[in-house]
């Protein structure tokens, strides 16, 4: 939610300027916000699935599928467009990584529903 509030927003409050020096630091500083994040939820998924003696249930598959969904659309569409980012800012590029960051929230928040509705049932 920060990113798609506050970061993606103020894309287009930095000028053109400016833009190659900021769109480079901010991917390079994202990893360490994603990283823990995305390392978390891999090592629940695995915890989880141990715990329920390896067997795959609807909520964890519900669950996985929608963490895979949105690191798939990281890395075959966040990414692309934010490689087109590197030499110049285009308004056009920030709406469609605007788009494409609300299909990873949403599939975020699926996984996250699956999970609670998985610790509801214990």
């Amino acid at each position: 939610m920060t990113v798609a509030l506050v970061i993606y927003p103020a894309f287009d409050l930095v000028g053109e300027a400016r833009w190659v020096s900021y769109h480079h630091h901010q991917v390079r500083r994202i990893a360490w916000a994603v990283g823990p994040a995305w390392l978390s939820q891999a090592v629940g998924l695995v915890w989880w699935w141990r715990c329920d003696h390896f067997r795959f249930t609807t909520s964890w598959l519900s669950c996985a599928v929608f963490a895979v969904a949105a690191v798939l659309l990281t890395v075959f569409r966040a990414v692309q467009l934010h490689d087109r980012l590197t030499t110049h800012f285009d308004a056009g590029t920030t709406r469609q990584l605007r788009v494409a960051h609300w299909w990873r929230t949403a599939c975020w928040i699926a996984a996250a529903l699956a999970a609670t509705v998985a610790t509801w049932r214990r």
